[in-house]
């Protein structure tokens, strides 16, 4: 098995064994495998075969974030964005964006977001054309992965990146409460962080990316505290939860290339004040996931806060 991540370990407060890690992800990838290998034999697989492997690795890959982030990204991760592309959902587009921008070809980002646009202003376009593309992506869920997608790799263009703001600020789930992702946290939570992403002044919208994340982060640590108080589905790597959840560690890995590590830890302990050690294990992850510092982005000067330092993403 690969040495573990540096830093803190994530099995310690989740309180799992490398070996109940292991077997958990394995099992999910072997299913995977198996379901694409039942569909080929049967003449190729469909749409709903494809969701149900794509599903599969991203489980596999959740496990295998906690012992092994490099490998999961780069293979058990990179497998589902592939098959849920394959199927036309746009969760794919926001695996590869959020996990991998830099694989992230221009032509692609354009496709990005010329499907969001066509399927998010339909009163604006012909019916005609928007039956050439997938209806899934008129799902509000979809249409929010996509805009994260979008609003991370659209930071060499401006052209888009204009496009991409004046269009999610004037959309309704700017202020919509429709449940997105395994945390079911409302709407208007990822289209805020998919404004802060596009908005040029990083030094504000910084700081409300990472208020963002400190919710995000405490509800994944309700849930998943929740599902460790069952000790015999959680010994068995059965809860019904996401034990790495993307959605949290997606978003920190995308902010953190956005705005900076250093800046990042800084405002999370900010806004963050004590967080619990399971609340800690996606911020953790997700700037693993982010790579290597590089360069800070230059940091706009605004007025320091009051008040004494507070403990913050270990």
């Amino acid at each position: 098995m690969a040495a573990p991540p540096p830093g803190p370990s994530p099995l310690v407060p989740l309180r799992l064994s490398d070996e109940q890690v292991v077997t958990a992800a394995d099992f999910h990838e072997s299913y995977a495998r198996t379901v694409l290998a039942e569909a080929r034999s049967a003449g190729g697989p469909s749409a709903e075969a494809l969701i149900e492997a794509a599903s599969a690795y991203r489980l596999a890959g959740q496990w295998r974030l906690l012992v092994a982030p490099d490998r999961a990204v780069r293979e058990t991760l990179a497998q589902a964005a592939g098959l849920f592309t394959e199927a036309g959902l746009a969760y794919g587009a926001y695996l590869r964006a959020s996990l991998a921008p830099r694989g992230v070809e221009r032509s692609t980002r354009d496709s990005w977001t010329r499907q969001l646009l066509l399927h998010g202003t339909p009163r604006n376009t012909d019916d005609a054309v928007r039956r050439e593309t997938d209806a899934l992506l008129d799902h509000p869920q979809q249409q929010t992965y996509l805009l994260l997608a979008c609003a991370m790799t659209a930071d060499e263009d401006p052209a888009a990146r204009d496009r991409l703001t004046a269009f999610a600020t004037t959309s309704p789930h700017r202020v919509g409460v429709v449940p997105v992702g395994s945390l079911a946290m409302p709407v208007r939570m990822f289209w805020g962080l998919a404004l802060n992403l596009l908005d040029e002044d990083s030094g504000h919208a910084a700081e409300s990316y990472a208020a963002t994340l400190s919710e995000l982060s405490r509800a994944y640590a309700r849930s998943v505290e929740l599902a460790m108080a069952n000790k015999l589905t959680w010994s068995k790597a059965a809860a019904p939860v996401d034990v790495a959840d993307l959605d949290v560690i997606g978003a920190v890995a995308m902010g953190v290339r956005r705005f900076g590590e250093v800046r990042m830890r800084r405002l999370l302990a900010d806004v963050a004040g004590e967080l619990s050690a399971v609340a800690e294990v996606p911020l953790n992850i997700g700037i693993r996931v982010a790579g290597p510092p590089g360069p800070e982005p230059p940091e706009p000067q605004v007025p320091p806060t009051s008040g004494p330092p507070t403990p913050g993403v270990r």
